[in-house]
């Protein structure tokens, strides 16, 4: 039986787009993998929606995923921080399982979470309560967008180089949607049917590491792999986190057999 490689889906953190994953993306691509990664709705320069959510910026991933998948291709999806709240929208119903279900060709594989979020209890925020999610410390708030403090570069590429944290840093996005963090999804990722694996950042300073663990728990990942990074392993050590993504890919390719 002809295999294919699947398609990878790459979502962006929040804030980040997705030239900030070309250490990954780009090396992949050489691998005769196609990546897509398509921008965040919730966040951008200028004429952002202070009402965009997770959920619209899942509808634009869709518009270049599924026509790939009706194509009969398979997918696995992979989401850095916040990314994975709109990697959990994207999975929705689209697995392959789900798909062949419904007479569709194609489907998601797999899923790879880097630093990523799992939400404890349908229909709760991500802290399991109802309240609205303030400001970090390192963002300010402005008509419904957050904007980030000079403070948040360390916090988000701690033990980078200063010049590649620099470069990272300046590349941000202007502004995210406030809303986009007050979601309360009645899907979450211990719903996930797929293969999940977690990419635990021993040293990052935007999810801490013990929050992480709660995050694997609540998401119920098959597989985690600890990484001596930061929360910007695809900056910090882009070839392991290849790796750990061609594995996933490979896992995948081995279901079809």
């Amino acid at each position: 039986m002809a295999t294919r490689k699947p398609v990878i889906v790459v979502i962006p953190g929040a804030f980040h787009r997705p030239s900030h994953y070309d250490p990954i993306i780009l090396p992949l691509r050489e691998q005769g993998y196609t990546v897509i990664s398509p921008p965040l709705v919730t966040c951008g320069d200028v004429d952002v929606s202070a009402a965009a959510l997770p959920a619209d910026d899942a509808k634009r991933v869709h518009e270049d995923l599924l026509p790939l998948l009706d194509q009969g291709l398979e997918a696995v999806v992979v989401a850095h921080s916040y990314g994975s709240v709109v990697a959990t929208e994207t999975i929705r119903d689209q697995t392959r399982a789900e798909r062949a279900s419904r007479g569709l060709p194609g489907g998601i594989v797999g899923a790879v979470w880097i630093a990523g979020f799992c939400f404890p209890t349908r229909g709760k925020n991500i802290t399991g309560g109802d309240d609205k999610i303030p400001p970090t410390p390192y963002q300010t708030l402005k008509d419904g967008l957050l904007s980030l403090t000079e403070d948040a570069k360390p916090v988000f590429y701690s033990g980078l180089s200063p010049e590649l944290a620099d470069a990272a840093f300046t590349s941000l996005c202007k502004f995210q949607s406030h809303a986009a963090f007050h979601v309360c999804p009645d899907f979450i990722a211990s719903d996930i049917t797929v293969p999940k694996t977690y990419l635990l950042c021993e040293s990052d300073q935007a999810v801490p590491p013990a929050y992480q663990q709660v995050m694997i728990e609540f998401g119920k990942f098959q597989k985690v792999v600890r990484l001596a990074s930061g929360h910007s392993p695809f900056l910090g050590m882009p070839g392991r986190v290849v790796d750990e993504i061609v594995q996933v890919c490979d896992q995948g390719i081995s279901e079809q057999l």
